[in-house]
């Protein structure tokens, strides 16, 4: 009897067969290969498929010239976009997935810089997310989209996949027609609601008749628009009903949000787990479409606990799958086992508004299926004897990876607890997710047998007594002795030490004036802000970047933002430290040259750090020592994805 009877049972409603209720829902990825699902790609949704998914949904496919988003981006009004997905569901279907390709048309919500044609939009209003204006659609060019529409429906009707879903949220084409904000038009395409969703209800009838009876046929909404003036859950009970009245569609798939509060669409782990799943079941209980949610939803315990209440009839879990795409798999047979998502974003949305193809902190097989996905690695032959010193994030992912190889791994840690500068990053609450991947990896090495020593510093003689065949070093980085030019009027301090100061003790800090010197655009510098204004000092951040958490992904950066104007944080940008003198920071602003100064109490310095390789250049030095490979910040400080990615490259290369 399976703990998760609701989530792990058939879906069974006309057209709509999932062996399931999880869906891997559409999210662009930029793995195409020549503007069509290529072997990449198709390994990418494949292992989610081998790994359980009742359906994927491939990533939204243009319909259209003006709506080429990416450079990386299907072309799904291209008859090639036929044969790839054959190819795509001769890789599903043995693994009884369902495979549903998006189509999509992203109206102003992008920049001209990839399709080189003006953007369309329902009138000459910008998004909040692009810098152009675009060309308000005649209706020429809505007979055009709609041939487009058509055009693009029956290439998927001719493939072997199994249905299609069209993109109706997140302002997009559609989106923008159904907003108020958006849509300022005075013929029968605007004006009323009605009016409004004139052009989506037209296009669903066109697309059902381009792929025939048999295909399976779903729209995703949103359920609010999350911003005032447009939108909300009502007004979108309103549309789902218009569009379940065409009767032609299968299922309805429900999130929020727009450009204008973008951070939202994929929101980051300060943003509550469940955050849409009101919106989907209000729309459930004014619809009988069986209607799927999404919004942060992580655990097989709380996918279940929506469903069997009634809220949704299946669950949309993309980060999730992205992190393991054995989750479904492993809800069946060992939930404890499942990689957890930590909500960083740093790796998917980060990348993708960077125009890269995605990845994933926790799992670096993403975007590497074929190289590093399941039954990749093969067994070791010899087995041999690994020694991985350092117990963080990068150390113990080497150590998991050797161990699954079949090696015998010895991993010694100097402290007395595993997970590195992750055991200080998650203290703060905002944070507190990046612990679970700590917690993974410490339940996977005990379920390995890799033996862990804590508390166990190591020299260059200590290693050698070992007697390991290689020796991954993952000692990580420290702060440098001196970050700033001082003369020790007030204390400088590293992020870290303070962090767990305030968290311990915040009364020592009430009202104390700090300034937080910002060299690194990351949660260095905004995590002890956070904990030291909640202890009730005076936070300053400093940074000579031409604005705060330049580096974090836009939904993390944006959510930081408010949060330290929230707790009354002030930022002065553009401001470079030159040395903290007679009480007080001494700046110069980057472009004027003026020279200013911030009477402080404490200063701390986030001015990154140094590696830690004091032991792998003893050893390398060193007649007889074993090989070493060095990972994260041992060998160059970086980022937590950067150190589990080259752990696991460390661990399956020994």
């Amino acid at each position: 009897m399976t703990a998760f009877p609701t989530l792990l049972s058939p879906l069974h409603r006309g057209r709509l067969k999932l062996k399931n209720r999880v869906i891997f829902p559409a999210h662009q990825t930029l793995f195409s290969e020549d503007s069509i699902v290529g072997p990449r790609m198709r390994a990418y949704y494949v292992e989610r498929a081998k790994g359980g998914a009742g359906a994927v949904v491939v990533e939204g496919g243009a319909t259209h010239d003006t709506t080429i988003k990416f450079p990386n981006y299907i072309h799904a009004h291209d008859p090639r976009i036929v044969k790839s997905l054959d190819e795509l569901a001769a890789g599903l279907r043995p693994h009884g997935c369902v495979g549903i390709v998006q189509i999509v048309h992203s109206g102003s919500r992008m920049s001209s810089h990839d399709a080189r044609r003006a953007l369309w939009a329902p009138s000459n209003v910008k998004s909040a997310i692009s810098p152009e204006f675009p060309h308000a659609m005649t209706r020429a060019d809505i007979a055009e989209l709609m041939a487009g529409y058509d055009r693009t429906a029956r290439h998927v009707g001719q493939s072997a996949i199994d249905g299609i879903e069209v993109h109706a949220c997140h302002e997009y084409l559609f989106g923008q027609f159904l907003s108020p904000l958006n849509n300022l038009r005075d013929d029968n395409y605007g004006g009323s609601l009605e009016n409004r969703a004139r052009l989506l209800l037209d296009v669903v009838k066109i697309v059902r008749h381009a792929i025939g009876d048999d295909k399976l046929f779903g729209v995703r909404l949103n359920g609010s628009d999350l911003t005032p003036g447009g939108l909300d859950n009502d007004d979108y009970v309103k549309v789902a009903k218009m569009v379940e009245a065409t009767g032609v569609v299968d299922y309805l798939s429900i999130t929020a949000g727009t450009s204008r509060d973008n951070n939202m669409i994929v929101p980051p782990m300060d943003v509550p787990h469940g955050i849409f799943v009101d919106y989907a079941a209000a729309i459930r209980k004014a619809v009988k479409l069986p209607v799927f949610t999404v919004g942060r939803i992580k655990t097989p315990e709380f996918a279940e606990q929506i469903l069997a209440s009634g809220q949704a009839d299946a669950v949309n879990l993309a980060r999730a799958l992205i992190a393991d795409p054995f989750w479904v798999e492993k809800a069946a047979r060992a939930p404890a086992e499942i990689r957890p998502c930590i909500g960083c974003n740093q790796g998917c949305f980060g990348y993708l508004y960077t125009n890269r193809p995605i990845t994933c902190t926790v799992n670096p097989a993403v975007g590497r299926e074929l190289e590093l996905g399941a039954g990749t690695a093969k067994p070791a032959k010899p087995a041999r004897r690994v020694l991985v010193v350092g117990g963080g994030p990068a150390g113990m992912e080497a150590a998991i990876a050797a161990a699954e190889r079949g090696h015998t791994v010895v991993l010694a840690e100097a402290t007395t607890r595993l997970g590195g500068q992750v055991r200080v990053a998650g203290a703060h609450p905002l944070r507190k997710e990046l612990l679970e991947i700590i917690a993974h990896q410490v339940s996977e090495l005990k379920r390995l047998g890799v033996e862990v020593r804590t508390g166990t510093a190591l020299d260059a003689a200590a290693v050698r007594a070992v007697g390991a065949d290689v020796v991954i070093m993952a000692t990580g980085s420290v702060p440098p002795e001196r970050p700033l030019k001082s003369d020790g009027s007030v204390p400088v301090r590293a992020p870290a030490d303070v962090v767990e100061s305030a968290l311990a003790d915040p009364g020592q800090w009430r009202g104390r004036k700090v300034t937080i010197v910002d060299s690194v655009a990351h949660f260095q510098a905004y995590a002890p802000a956070f904990a030291l204004a909640d202890a009730g000092a005076e936070v300053v951040i400093v940074t000579a970047k031409l604005h705060a958490a330049s580096l974090l992904d836009n939904g993390s950066m944006t959510n930081t933002l408010r949060r330290l104007a929230e707790k009354r944080v002030r930022i002065e940008a553009q401001v470079a430290p030159l040395e903290v003198r007679a009480g007080a920071v001494q700046l110069r602003h980057i472009f004027t040259g003026e020279v200013s100064s911030i009477a402080s109490d404490c200063v701390v310095a986030a001015t990154g750090n140094i590696a830690n390789d004091r032991l792998a250049r003893e050893l390398a030095d060193a007649a007889g020592s074993a090989p070493q490979i060095l990972v994260g910040d041992c060998e160059a400080p970086r980022t937590m994805l950067d150190g589990i990615r080259e752990g696991r490259m460390a661990g399956r290369a020994v």
